[in-house]
């Protein structure tokens, strides 16, 4: 498979790291009391400065074919990133000890995560430099679900902090098991274009697909997002909530930049393991849905090397013995150094 080359003269931006704190919670913009479903998430994660030295049989092995029949990109900037985190799940009732057969389990995943990215350039000839028009990002996720990734411990710690009533129901959770899953995103930049020159309001479309497989999620995803602001070409858009990919994390450009955005989506599901339970069989469970939607929009501010997204995720119903959506809010913060 040919390769295009490395870019020679990547963005000065391009060769710092990026580190990113992503905080995820059900209770951003809600009213009332909302501990349930997808309750908690946090992740650190760093992104490293651009490759320029990588092995061609290793770029060869980790390049996923272009499968809509698009121009060749003219280079590709390669980089790595790593994550660490943690996601908390609950039942929508956290005052019972009691077992819930017919809601979602608590379960808690203490997760690591590598990954690969891959932005494709291609030259435009009105300003003769390097556009980025695609990103690819390759994903290891190794984790551990049950009593073991701490999900009680931090849960209840934080609410005795803050004063409110502890979740009692975590000796119910899913019980331990280790997980691991490789997933694939593919974002492009189409659509670009102009609604004002002065003062300069630009849009894009950002579409993606992607394709997860492993033990605790087995699932493939397409969906795109619009984007409306100033000096989009410094991104492929706000990071993904539950978990992001590291290479999501990436921004360049200097300067500042802003954007309004929508998106919408949706997943087959195969497996989750947070509705499924336990590979085992041995835990509670529910019927997961094989079709789930999301909506999403927010806003995200680039100013002098950091970006600051803020996310608002509507889902729809994911397992059959509940009809409720779940929504909660995710807030990114990521810096170059």
């Amino acid at each position: 498979m040919a390769q295009p080359p490395p870019d020679t003269n990547p963005n000065a931006d391009e060769l710092r790291s990026i580190f990113t704190l992503q905080v995820e919670n059900d209770v951003f913009n809600r009213i009332g009391k909302s501990d349930r479903d997808y309750t908690n998430g946090v992740r650190l994660g760093w992104l490293s400065p651009a490759l320029t030295d990588f092995p061609d049989s290793f770029a060869r092995l980790t390049t996923i074919p272009t499968f809509f029949g698009e121009a060749p990109a003219s280079s590709v900037t390669r980089r790595v990133g790593i994550s660490i985190g943690q996601n908390l799940y609950t039942p929508q009732d956290t005052d019972t000890y009691a077992p819930i057969p017919n809601d979602r389990p608590y379960a808690a995943w203490l997760y690591s995560s590598f990954a690969l990215q891959q932005t494709y350039k291609r030259r435009d000839p009105r300003t003769d430099r390097e556009e980025p028009v695609r990103l690819d990002t390759l994903q290891l996720d190794l984790g551990l679900i049950g009593p073991a990734a701490g999900g009680e411990f931090v849960q209840n710690n934080f609410h005795r902090l803050i004063g409110v009533p502890t979740a009692n129901g975590w000796a119910n959770q899913l019980h331990n098991e280790p997980t691991i899953g490789l997933t694939f995103e593919r974002r492009w930049r189409t659509g670009q274009g102009l609604v004002f020159e002065d003062p300069r309001l630009e849009y894009d479309v950002i579409p993606s697909v992607g394709l997860s497989v492993g033990n605790a999620a087995t699932y493939a995803s397409a969906g795109g997002t619009l984007r409306i602001g100033r000096n989009l070409r410094k991104d492929f858009g706000p990071p993904r909530p539950r978990p992001a990919l590291p290479g999501s994390d990436g921004f360049i450009g200097e300067g500042f930049g802003w954007y309004l955005f929508v998106g919408a989506g949706g997943e087959a599901v195969a497996r989750n393991i947070f509705l499924d339970g336990n590979t085992d069989g041995n835990s509670l469970r529910v019927s997961h849905r094989p079709f789930v939607g999301e909506a999403q929009a927010g806003l995200a501010i680039l100013f002098r090397g950091v970006r600051i997204s803020y996310t608002q995720v509507l889902r729809s119903p994911e397992f059959f013995e509940r009809g409720r959506w779940n929504q909660f809010g995710s807030l990114n913060v990521a810096f170059r150094y």
